[in-house]
């Protein structure tokens, strides 16, 4: 006989200490992975897949923010009732049991911060079905490191019954990793109220009681799961599995370069040739050159394999700006790139593609990844990078570090443009994007640690340019210098932005 499980409950009132600075903005529930938040997933988790009809979200800290991102899902899933419920305060077990109002059946419970990939949670479903007399169903899977368990709990069966369970156990009995899914009946409920405050937090767990269902009943149960787990515990654990995840499906990302160009005719057909076989699509944003060089576009799709071209199309910056740094224009066409993950490199011969992989591998771990020139041994002998134009770079990049110490960025070269972002990223913070000259390289890179992303800087080779290259007059550096000294004040104190856009006028 069928028993339905109508009414499901996620917790996302934790507060996620382990996880600081990160949760001092953003909640846990609201980490995402592939552009959906870990809420969003779970939420879908519970009503494609579990089949719920009611939704409960518990909310407390930073409930606006959750109150927010749930209101967005409304939106997006207009046939969903969801509901929201303020936490006790008083651990995980309680905030559950403070629903028995309004809860009248079996329901099902996910902790917001779990990430579930490929999980087959319907086998939830049948087995609650195949337990008839159950008062309670727990997930669990097979793990290869007891260091996860650790930081779970551990379940010891016998057959599939529960027989113990114990909260973040030092020495696991079996590989058996605890989830934080379960299926409960009313008796919930009331087991809640039997069950004694834990010695070492002072609240009722949730494993706790449980643990008493089992004992007391002997009608807890479990079902194994198969797919993928993600316990977001630190930001460890998140970078972790962002890494996990964006790495299995690496191939499957198409690659944009952007090339900003002007009048680089002696370098720029060099640069697309040293590209071409590495990226899907190469886009040139001709800044207005006088005599741009010849090069067709082309209808086909590279594949980053050998043999394989990128396709190249041509746009065009602004006629009312002549300039090599036109932001707006590297911005629009970054915007309207097909790849998933979008390069920026010059059109001077200045970087190389043989750096190109130790970017794509730093951006699985991260949301962009930007170059650094100051490691002496990977400058090229004539390049223009002088030792004050460098010690500027790296001054400023301390700055930034100063001013966002909060997020933990390092930088050591403000000024680089060979970098990789994930298109996703970049697209947040687009409309953030204001600057209209090469301030654009730091801008990117306050807006990624503004919006609590992840940003790693990393040593990449700079060789001379040619071509239409031209060294700066000392005026030009230190206009320069002030220049991104406004910008990164202005990020991060509003007045003095409000003054600059005063004298705008």
């Amino acid at each position: 006989m069928k028993r339905p499980v109508r009414i499901g409950v996620i917790a996302a009132a934790g507060k996620g200490t382990r996880a600081y600075p990160r949760t001092t903005f953003i909640p846990k529930p609201l980490f995402t992975f592939e552009d959906e938040s870990i809420l969003e997933k779970n939420v879908c988790l519970m009503f494609f897949t579990l089949k719920v009809k009611k939704l409960y979200i518990i909310v407390g800290h930073l409930k606006e923010v959750v109150i927010e991102e749930i209101d967005r899902i409304r939106k997006k899933y207009p046939e969903f009732d969801i509901q929201t419920s303020p936490w006790t305060q008083k651990g995980l077990a309680a905030d559950i049991a403070s629903l028995r109002t309004v809860v009248d059946g079996d329901f099902v419970v996910i902790l917001g911060d779990e990430f579930y990939y490929k999980t087959d949670h319907q086998v939830l479903l049948r087995d609650w079905s195949k337990f008839s007399r159950a008062q309670a169903l727990i997930a669990v899977l097979n793990s290869a490191l007891l260091s996860d368990i650790r930081k779970n709990y551990s379940v010891e069966l016998e057959g599939s019954r529960v027989k113990n369970l114990v909260e973040k156990p030092e020495n696991p009995p079996n590989n058996l990793l605890g989830l934080g899914t379960y299926v409960f009946s009313t008796e919930y409920f009331k087991k809640f109220l039997e069950t004694p405050p834990s010695k070492r937090s002072g609240v009722v767990e949730l494993t706790d009681v449980i643990d008493h269902m089992a004992r007391s009943t002997g009608q807890v149960y479990s079902t194994r799961l198969n797919g993928r787990y993600f316990n977001i515990n630190s930001l460890a654990d998140y970078y972790t599995a962002n890494y996990l995840i964006r790495s299995e499906k690496f191939n499957s990302y198409k690659i944009s370069l952007i090339v900003p160009a002007l009048n680089n005719k002696a370098t720029l057909p060099d640069v697309i040739k040293d590209f071409q076989t590495h990226v899907h699509e190469i886009v040139l944003v001709d800044m207005g050159s006088r005599n741009p060089p010849q090069i067709a576009p082309s209808g086909r799709s590279g594949k980053k394999q050998a043999g394989n071209l990128a396709k190249i199309r041509k746009v065009q910056g602004s006629a009312e700006v002549s300039s090599i740094h036109n932001a707006q224009a590297v911005y629009s066409a970054m915007l309207d790139c097909s790849g998933d993950i979008i390069v920026l490199a010059p059109s001077d011969g200045s970087f190389r593609s043989r750096d190109l992989p130790k970017l794509l591998e730093y951006l699985k771990d991260c949301d962009m990844v930007v170059g650094t020139r100051t490691t002496r041994q990977l400058i090229e002998q004539g390049s223009n990078l002088r030792p004050l134009y460098r010690w500027l770079n790296v001054a400023l990049g301390k700055l930034v570090e100063i001013f966002w110490w909060d997020q933990e960025p390092r930088f050591t070269d403000i000024g680089c443009m060979y970098r990789a972002v994930w298109k996703e990223s970049f697209k947040k913070i687009a409309a953030d994007l204001t600057a209209k000259d090469r301030t654009y390289f730091t801008e990117m890179m306050i807006e990624i640690v503004r919006y609590h992303m992840r940003c790693i800087e990393i040593p990449v080779s700079y060789y001379r340019m040619y071509g239409a290259a031209q060294s700066e007059t000392r005026t030009e550096l230190w206009k320069y210098f002030f220049s991104i000294l406004f910008l990164i004040f202005s990020r991060r104190f509003r007045f003095i932005s409000a003054i600059g856009r005063l004298f705008q006028r």
